[in-house]
């Protein structure tokens, strides 16, 4: 009899099932240097992108899209490219094309990278300016639901997406926040000019 077939039916079906999450949940690669300044070798052409979509009056199309909701993950990139992808196909064949001409395999693969940047960019400069949202994470869900009836309606969603950033900030590996802090200069400079 194998060890398998003496483990009881439910705690090897557990077994199993958690394999199987374990082997389909996503892992993502450390940043890398590379990655990174491939990524920012990429935000001049996408701001025109951006500016572009302005212009024709689309960005409430793309900002609705990418707003962070809570019990979502945080991944503004990828949201982006699948609106642009689905509503937008035109502007996503010029975003497809820029992230293959800085060496990204696809733009599902910039994005992945660029929802990375901006987490652990983001989360440098939270721990350094405003510890006090990264804070905001580590409160109970009792304590977050307290807090969020006091408010009015409108500040409650701002507090609800607040939150959520917050989350997704607290969860960025110490690795990532590393590999981002030599080029927070570069990036504030970059992501001023929004």
């Amino acid at each position: 009899m194998s060890h398998l077939q003496r483990i009881p039916f439910g705690f090897g079906s557990l077994l199993l099932v958690l394999a199987a999450m374990l082997l389909t949940t996503p892992v993502r690669a450390a940043l890398e240097p590379a990655r990174i300044e491939a990524y920012i070798a990429t935000l001049p052409a996408v701001r025109e992108l951006g500016e572009t979509l302005k212009s024709e009056g689309k960005q409430a199309f793309l900002a609705r899209q990418i707003m962070p909701r809570a019990g979502e993950p945080f991944d503004p990139h990828h949201r982006a490219v699948q609106a642009l992808q689905q509503g937008e196909p035109d502007y996503f064949r010029q975003l497809e094309s820029t992230v293959l001409a800085q060496g990204f395999t696809s733009a599902t693969s910039w994005a992945n990278t660029g929802d990375q940047v901006v987490l652990a960019y983001g989360a440098v400069k939270v721990s350094a300016e405003s510890p006090e949202m990264l804070a905001l994470s580590q409160q109970g869900k009792a304590q977050r639901d307290m807090l969020l009836q006091t408010l009015p309606p409108q500040q409650r969603e701002q507090l609800r997406q607040a939150l959520t950033i917050a989350d997704a900030l607290a969860q960025v590996s110490v690795a990532d926040r590393e590999a981002v802090r030599p080029y927070i200069a570069e990036l504030d400079r970059l992501f001023a000019q929004d």
